[in-house]
């Protein structure tokens, strides 16, 4: 995998609007035996910890990093890191080991060569290629395939498209993220493109893709009859312009290889950025909004795949604490789900910055 860690200059800022992005795993996930440990299966508090973003542990450095004061949606005033970062550091350009690929020409267009989606109408839903949702939308009167199969794209015409959008690597993205995690008295569950927080490349992480048959008060995109295109990695551009994942990257072939899925097996299909740690399921992923770090599906146990539930009871948000490589006096983190589609937490445990923990300049 590449790495880079030099500054990346920004020759230009444009302001932008917010809105709604083969490994082999070889390794057998294994289970560890707690039969002699009492594991506790409420979150401690007391594994809250300060500052933990560590440069260290990102392949890109923020353009800027300080730290200001903030106020957290539980209405706490305390100090938090600002983080701003180029936009689109794992490439803008379709091609092998970058981004893409996106919108199939046609239904015949080969799968290894497509997209993704996640279609929730009633014929074929879930994550597939977009060949196949295309086909399925067609059927159910989303009119996106034309008589000679191709699949329309781009939008602004009367029928459903696949969507793609274009690329804009002037922006820079800032994050709020708290010095001290606070967890919350319950837990918060990520809305639709909600914000969960930010990659080891500075790129955004967010909840579920636009729905394309349900319309969500407040939330664009949704219910338009379009359909939004993720990459191989799970990440596409914001109509703003900046790349973000809707999936934990680093574990989404954890999810292709799955026999829910079996994307890889069938199609050859797999994240093969070379920006990005694809190929191991066990690595830290990032930081959440709310301060705690996020780790794909596994935990590290003698450098063998483990589920993180045999070594400490993970709550709703598919978190838990105790020591990583990372954090070895131990820390509370999330997991990527194992085969979920999207593989995000579904909810944070912690409290975030009350306004715009991000934000696109």
């Amino acid at each position: 995998m590449l790495k880079f860690k030099s500054m990346i200059f920004i020759l230009s800022l444009a302001a932008a609007t917010v809105g709604c992005g083969s490994s082999d795993n070889g390794n057998a996930v294994t289970t560890v035996d707690t039969s002699e440990t009492e594991t506790e299966t409420e979150t401690d508090t007391s594994d809250s910890t300060s500052g933990n973003y560590n440069a260290d542990l990102f392949d890109v450095l923020p353009l800027s990093e300080e730290q200001v004061s903030c106020t957290l949606e539980n209405g706490t005033t305390t100090t938090c890191y600002e983080l701003t970062f180029a936009a689109n550091t794992v490439g803008d350009t379709e091609g092998e080991g970058t981004i893409g690929p996106y919108c199939p020409d046609s239904i015949t267009t080969p799968r290894d060569e497509a997209g993704l989606g996640v279609y929730d109408g009633d014929t074929n839903p879930g994550f597939q290629s977009l060949v196949d949702a295309a086909q399925g939308m067609d059927a159910d009167g989303y009119d996106i395939v034309d008589e000679d199969g191709n699949i329309r794209s781009g939008g602004g015409g009367d029928y459903s498209y696949c969507l793609s959008m274009p690329f804009d690597s002037s922006l820079t993205v800032t994050y709020l993220i708290p010095v001290t995690p606070e967890f919350r008295s319950e837990a918060y569950y990520i809305e639709t493109v909600g914000s969960i927080g930010l990659g080891i490349n500075g790129i955004p992480i967010k909840g579920d893709p636009p729905s394309v048959t349900t319309a969500e008060a407040g939330i664009g995109g949704t219910g338009s009859g379009n359909i939004p295109a993720l990459d191989h990695c799970g990440g596409h551009a914001d109509p703003a312009g900046y790349y973000h994942w809707h999936f934990i990257p680093q574990s989404i072939n954890t999810v292709f290889e799955s026999e829910e899925y079996d994307l890889t097996d069938l199609y050859g299909i797999s994240c093969s950025n070379s920006y990005i740690e694809y190929e191991d399921p066990t690595a830290f992923a990032g930081l959440a909004k709310d301060g705690f770090p996020i780790y794909a599906a596994y935990d590290a146990v003698d450098a063998v795949p483990t589920d993180p539930n045999s070594v400490a009871t993970v709550d709703e948000c598919n978190g838990h604490s105790h020591a990583t490589d990372e954090y070895s006096e131990g820390v509370y983190h999330y997991h990527a789900l194992e085969t979920g589609a999207p593989n995000v937490p579904v909810c944070l445990m912690g409290s975030f910055a009350e306004r715009n923990d991000f934000s696109v300049q």
